[in-house]
């Protein structure tokens, strides 16, 4: 005598959610890229030739007005080399990428050069605008 058996439905995944998580997910990080972007607009000075995109660290930023900023928050003048030292210690290239206005005064860019290397940087770099 034979029994019958019910048969069951071959199992079935539904994409549905994971397509969502994945929207979600492509959303956050195109909305998180654009907010990348530095908070001190400047008109950098135009340069011939262009170097290399790399990865900056500690950013110095001078604007026309002459006030500086490490990483976009703002610090005075005289206290440029002590809010230095700690972004230094923790780097591991302890390169400093200085960012001026291209109206802003030299002795600007000399002050921040002194206070990168009194805290321990063993190199400076100047971003500009290629062509």
């Amino acid at each position: 005598m034979r029994i019958p058996r019910r048969r069951r439905p071959p199992p079935v995944i539904d994409m549905t959610p994971m397509i969502d998580c994945v929207f979600q997910l492509l959303i956050f990080f195109m909305l998180s890229s654009s907010f990348q972007a530095p908070m001190v607009q400047l008109a950098l000075p135009q340069a011939v030739t262009k170097d290399a995109d790399q990865l900056t660290e500690i950013v110095v930023t001078v604007d026309a007005k002459g006030q500086y900023y490490i990483n976009r928050i703002q610090v005075v003048p005289e206290r440029l080399e002590e809010e230095l030292r700690p972004h230094i210690a923790q780097s591991k290239r302890r390169v400093v990428t200085f960012r001026g206005d291209k109206d802003m005064p030299y002795q600007h860019f000399v002050r921040a050069l002194d206070a990168a290397r009194a805290a321990g940087a063993v190199h400076l770099d100047v971003l500009h605008e290629g062509k």
